[in-house]
């Protein structure tokens, strides 16, 4: 389903299995900014194509701001996970923080990009439905101040580093 940022206030809803797809259609159309907030790192961030649209964002320019937030990494670090791997290949690009325990909420899950085209799935893995559009306001810039409320308090993890010999 593609789509230009900013240009389309058509409000779609994808079917579940369509998640990773929906996510990575958003992704493909940023040119300046993603912001993903999601509950863990999980099958939806090692998703290929979430993992390779992240990929060519990243690298499309070098002024391109890609932050994605999470509450929890325990199994991203025990089992791999493609997401982090790419983080560590595009360091100056991908930025991954994880939420402080006040922050955290199992509820959130969206990503927004370019501060108006949104993709939400609230209650994930298990959500009630899923929200994709490409200009969708007011909720995108309220997601988005918050997103930045709590980017700035969230950390680095130590876990997620890469020891280099």
């Amino acid at each position: 389903m593609p789509f230009v940022i900013g240009d389309d206030d058509t409000l779609h809803h994808p079917e579940f299995q369509e998640a990773g797809t929906a996510l990575a259609s958003l992704i493909l159309a940023c040119r300046r900014s993603l912001w993903l907030r999601v509950p863990s790192l999980d099958n939806l961030t090692a998703d290929r194509v979430v993992c390779d649209a992240l990929k060519r964002l990243g690298l499309s320019s070098e002024r391109v701001d890609i932050r994605i937030q999470y509450d929890s990494q325990d199994d991203a670090i025990r089992n791999g996970h493609r997401l982090i791997h790419l983080a560590r290949r595009l360091p100056s690009r991908i930025q991954l923080r994880q939420s402080q325990d006040d922050d955290r909420d199992g509820q959130l899950c969206f990503a927004i990009g370019d501060n108006t085209g949104l993709f939400e799935a609230s209650g994930w893995p298990r959500p009630a439905r899923l929200d994709l559009c490409a200009h969708r306001l007011p909720r995108a810039p309220r997601l988005a101040r918050q997103f930045q409320e709590q980017w700035e308090r969230a950390f680095h993890s130590t876990e997620l580093r890469e020891l280099r010999l």
